[in-house]
């Protein structure tokens, strides 16, 4: 059989330019930059500031007052700018013509409030009464369900993705429950997007107490301390750790089990008699009081103190605990300082707070606390 040889004959065309590259690929989406979220109340505080304290059937005049936002959410977000932290507020807030300087002041201020539901009724207010050079006040709110945010408000203006943060002003505990589980079960959905979450509490109603059982963070108001008549920070934050183990166990025997049900097998260490250790999702519970110092019990029930600031003038104490617990979230978010650096510089900024009117005196507050001590 004669083989076959095919020759191929290749034709060069001669090019005078190259065809162009193609482009390089467009750069992937920046991701968005997740922001803190405070939820709760905002409110128009009129504040008046007298030298006696009042008694029944007195007339009383005074010279000094004054009318601002307020509000513990509202606060929050207020410290936060003024440190430098981008935030959003999310709360029922009024149409009411007396209540629009307050809007303005939160657009004025960078603070993001277009997820926040509207309603016709009247604004919550409160009348707080200050008595000069002394740590005490006289609050009288007005506040009825019409300002209170639901579950469904919550879930409908609130995207999980564009925060990282989200601070919980403990008021309503039977709908912050449901607020709660919803952004539990998003951080077990997507872990690598975890949003941390904190609450303010002054009070330690068992409901109150669930609550703060699922959180990260727990900042207890300094009224707690004379309310239920404990000595010292110590012995608030380790009531408080008791009541939510109570109120949690309480909890999940409640809970309806999943058929067929087989209870857990007990570790090896409860088999050789060994004590359990603390639970490691509990929560960090903090109090503060600027008289005494912070207080700090830890996850592992590790209890540690940071000094106390006191400012040399008290001129306003009205939201100094909102001014602690946001200097703290802002302290562990942003400038990333440890738990222990974090409060320290918390109770540097209540101090402050406390020498001036309002907020406006946190603007010269450094942004670390490298620069308190030189300050």
């Amino acid at each position: 059989m004669k083989k076959q040889i095919v020759k191929e004959f290749v034709t060069v065309k001669k090019v005078l330019h190259l065809p162009p590259e193609p482009p390089p690929p467009p750069p992937p989406p920046a991701t968005p930059k997740r922001r803190v979220l405070a939820v709760g109340s905002c409110t128009l505080d009129m504040i008046t500031i007298v030298d006696l304290p009042l008694t029944p059937g007195q007339v009383q005049r005074t010279t000094e007052g004054s009318w601002r936002r307020g509000g513990p959410a509202a606060n929050i977000c207020t410290v936060w700018r003024r440190l430098g932290l981008e935030c959003e507020f999310l709360g029922v807030l009024s149409r009411v013509r007396a209540f629009e300087s307050l809007l303005n002041g939160f657009q004025s201020q960078g603070i993001d409030i277009s997820h926040c539901p509207l309603t016709n009724h009247r604004p919550a207010h409160r009348s707080i009464i200050v008595q000069r050079n002394v740590d005490t006040r006289t609050m009288l709110e007005f506040v009825n369900a019409n300002q209170e945010l639901t579950y469904q408000q919550f879930v409908g203006a609130v995207d999980y993705q564009k925060y990282s943060w989200i601070h919980f002003e403990c008021r309503n505990p039977v709908e912050m429950l449901r607020m709660v589980l919803a952004v539990i079960q998003f951080n077990e959905r997507c872990p690598e997007s975890k949003i941390i979450l904190s609450v303010d509490l002054d009070n330690l109603r068992p409901a109150t107490m669930l609550v703060a059982s699922m959180m990260d963070y727990v900042f207890a108001r300094k009224t707690m301390m004379r309310t239920y008549s404990f000595m010292n920070g110590r012995e608030v934050v380790w009531a408080i750790r008791n009541e939510m183990r109570t109120a949690r166990t309480q909890w999940e025997k409640s809970q309806p089990k999943k058929m067929p049900y087989l209870p857990p097998d007990p570790p090896e260490e409860y088999i050789n008699g060994n004590c359990p250790g603390p639970l490691n999702n509990q929560p960090v519970v903090i109090y503060n009081n600027y008289m005494e110092g912070a207080s700090c019990l830890m996850a592992d029930d590790t209890y540690f103190k940071v000094g106390s600031q006191i400012p040399p003038q008290i001129v306003d104490v009205v939201a100094v605990n909102d001014t602690f617990s946001a200097s703290v979230i802002y302290a562990l978010h942003k400038v990333k300082m440890r738990l222990r650096d974090a409060i320290e510089y918390g109770t540097r900024a209540s101090a402050l707070k406390l020498t001036g009117n309002g907020f406006d005196v946190l603007r010269c507050m450094p942004k670390d606390l490298i620069g308190c001590y030189y300050a």
